[in-house]
């Protein structure tokens, strides 16, 4: 009888070591050549890029996914994010393993995507950043490439995620190729999130409930809690006034999840 309870809290320890809790999201920076396109010129890099730093420095996200970054911003992540390293465009915690990293092949025209290979506490586990086309067609070609990438350099069938901006909308056909085969985090238990992810830097504007910008995880990983941040900051505008402004184009989107 001593002996069974002993292997059974053996066992549960074991469990509970091989679990592990990640903090993963993604992020649509808006490149600084993308965002003239948008607001009333006031929310240049220069204006917001403490301010979305700091808000990931105190978010403490184990894995970023960022979209939309040219190298001059990701060369100010770089320095101004404490703790964190970067995989290509791919952010995560200096206390995670990097085992390699670098871009899906075969892409179509207009889409991306980056993968790194990393591990926490011994877990090992795939993320897959992407920012597909705006064009329907594009962007289903472009969701079918990553899923059958991650298949191909997932071979051991570890825990795998795939983060980013996917060019349409939960509507259309380019997410259902993907929750074929991944969870929606937005699916969670636990959701804070009222909103689209788009907001074009209009702070007034009805965002309506569309979402561009997605956590998927496989199907072995638990999926705790989902929310959208929305925070903003004040800038101080050139008649000396402060204005309250939005970091990027589009809402960060974030997940707590369970490897087991």
């Amino acid at each position: 009888m001593k002996d069974t309870a002993l292997f059974i809290i053996s066992f549960v320890m074991v469990l509970c070591a091989s679990a592990q809790d990640l903090y993963i999201g993604s992020f649509y920076v808006t490149s600084s050549s993308e965002e003239s396109l948008y607001g009333d010129g006031g929310d240049k890099w220069i204006n917001r890029r403490n301010a979305i730093c700091d808000m990931f420095n105190f978010e403490q996200p184990d894995v970023l996914g960022l979209q939309s970054v040219d190298d001059t911003q990701l060369s100010f992540f770089n320095l101004r994010m404490t703790n964190y390293s970067l995989a290509g465009d791919i952010l995560y915690q200096q206390t995670l393993e990097l085992d390699t990293c670098g871009l899906v092949e075969d892409m179509p025209e207009g889409s991306t995507c980056s993968w790194a290979k990393l591990r926490k506490d011994g877990r090992t586990f795939y993320v897959f950043n992407m920012c597909l086309s705006t064009t329907l067609v594009v962007a289903l070609t472009s969701a079918t490439r990553v899923r059958s990438a991650a298949a191909e350099l997932n071979a051991e069938g570890a825990p795998c995620f795939i983060v980013g901006f996917l060019g349409v909308s939960e509507t259309k056909t380019p997410y259902t190729r993907l929750t074929g085969k991944f969870n929606d985090c937005f699916k969670a238990p636990i959701v804070s999130a009222e909103y689209g992810t788009k907001n074009d830097f209009n702070l007034a504007a009805n965002h309506g409930t569309d979402r561009y910008d997605f956590v998927f995880a496989s199907k072995d990983v638990t999926v705790r809690a989902y929310g959208q941040l929305q925070y903003s900051y004040f800038n101080k505008e050139s008649d000396g006034t402060y204005k309250r402004r939005l970091p990027s184009t589009h809402f960060p989107v974030m997940a707590k999840v369970t490897m087991k």
